[in-house]
């Protein structure tokens, strides 16, 4: 493909197996002698020959661990603050607006990671043209702003201005920069790293799902969000220093690659992400409500399922960090998308009782954690790191239509088919989301080589 180069020793497919990596993965009950060896497919991009240092700072030294923390905390503000809006949700519907849909309330949120997927396709070809650190900044302080504003809202279409429109406007920067930031910054290491810096947004939600209950409940919903837009701003902005780039494309590189979009694997990988990121925030904002409606459980309970999913999310991201470097990031991708769609599919469909709902909790946490944390790492390993923020901007794109038919179908049929207390309609569309992700995964796994254990 035009931009790009597949090398392989000797250009065929029979030299992969000779290009064997030093990690060997012993398959379970064969003994040392008889190991399934994975051979590596490389991958190298024009962009990243051409591309610019942009800083004298080293590749893996302890100022790219720097990097890492100010990744993990604009990350655990801006996503984390995301993934608990299913606390809001369930407060808007049951408390605040009574009266109002599911699917209304439901376009808050939906339209929270709208702006800040859009946003992000603005910001990623921002962060590659000017200083990624006052990029941060300015995020921050609009972040900070959409939240005091909304908790002065009275009416769901004010909400929607502030606490999803404004809001997600300024958590794009954080958003995009946090999630392409790390795997430029490490040469070794580079999925463990990304993990770890990716994990913010699930230790962010986990908390803050706890804190956001706790908050409504002592204090109210405006000075929940008052308490939230502050320590938001103060935080991100206290990290946007270190919040550089290391690499930027070459000077004569143009603002949008288009040749992306004519290479078949970036087509089927944006395709893959439309219905993952459509399946991510299904459980997150329909769970607390489905423990009240269906379980006859408390509010704090239902909300108690978000955090639990947060909590394996974290896990999720750093396993998948860890394992990456190992078996290969595409694999991984493909794998955990499978244990998403086997979460919702085989726990969550058939049943309603308390223990399957905190199986699926677990397990869907643990496969979303993972998946979420591959991406970037993905992105880098097939399509270049130097162009990796332009990249993650396209990606963005698939990430917003991943929105609007993620959380909006869902809370219509629960409106519409459900009558607001089946959700039965609802958790079948929610399940079937990772399983067309996984389809168009596996056929860009098989477009890049035929062969099982290859590391790709």
């Amino acid at each position: 493909m035009e931009g790009f180069s597949e090398r392989k020793s000797d250009d065929t497919e029979a030299s992969i197996a000779n290009d064997i990596d030093d990690k060997a993965l012993i398959v379970d009950g064969a003994s040392a002698d008889h190991k399934t060896k994975w051979a590596t497919v490389e991958f190298v991009a024009t962009a990243d020959l051409r591309a610019e240092e942009a800083t004298d700072k080293p590749a893996d030294g302890a100022y790219a661990w720097m990097v890492i923390f100010a990744c993990f905390i604009s990350l655990m503000l801006s996503i984390g603050i995301n993934d608990a809006y299913g606390v809001y949700q369930q407060h808007y519907q049951l408390t605040e607006f009574p009266e109002a849909t599911t699917a209304v309330i439901s376009w808050i949120g939906t339209v929270q990671f709208l702006i800040m997927s859009i946003g992000g396709v603005l910001s990623g070809f921002l962060c590659e043209h000017f200083d990624t650190r006052v990029l941060n900044a300015v995020g921050a302080v609009i972040m900070g702003i959409a939240f005091i504003g909304g908790s002065f809202c009275t009416t769901v279409g004010q909400l929607m201005v502030t606490q999803g429109l404004l809001y997600g406007l300024g958590a794009s920067f954080p958003f995009v920069a946090g999630t392409s930031i790390p795997s430029q910054w490490f040469t070794r290491r580079q999925g463990l790293a990304t993990g770890i810096a990716l994990s913010g947004s699930g230790v962010g939600g986990m908390w803050m799902t706890s804190a956001t209950s706790a908050l409504i409940d002592s204090l109210g919903r405006p000075w929940a969000m008052r308490v939230t837009g502050i320590v938001s701003m103060i935080a991100v902005l206290a990290v946007s220093p270190w919040m550089r780039v290391r690499l930027v494309p070459h000077r004569g590189e143009r603002i949008i690659d288009w040749t992306l979009v004519k290479d078949l694997r970036f087509c089927l990988f944006m395709a893959a992400m439309v219905f993952a990121i459509a399946a991510y925030f299904g459980p997150f904002y329909q769970m607390p409500s489905y423990s009240v409606v269906v379980l006859h459980k408390s509010e704090s309970w239902g909300s108690n399922m978000d955090t639990l999913m947060n909590g394996l999310s974290v896990v999720g991201r750093l396993a998948v960090g860890m394992l990456a470097d190992i078996t290969g990031p595409l694999n991984l991708l493909v794998a955990n998308t499978a244990l998403a769609a086997f979460g919702l599919l085989v726990f969550w469909v058939p049943f309603d009782t308390v223990g399957t709902l905190i199986t699926v909790s677990l397990v869907f946490g643990f496969a979303i954690g993972g998946i979420v944390s591959v991406i970037p790492v993905v992105a880098a390993h097939v399509f270049g790191l130097a162009r990796l923020p332009s990249i993650m901007g396209l990606l963005f794109i698939s990430y917003f239509v991943g929105g609007l038919l993620g959380v909006p179908p869902m809370s219509a049929l629960l409106d519409g088919v459900g009558h607001r207390t089946d959700y039965t309609s609802s958790i079948w569309y929610m399940a079937m989301l990772p399983v067309c992700s996984l389809l168009f995964l596996l056929a860009m796994r098989f477009t890049i080589s035929r062969r099982v254990c290859v590391k790709v």
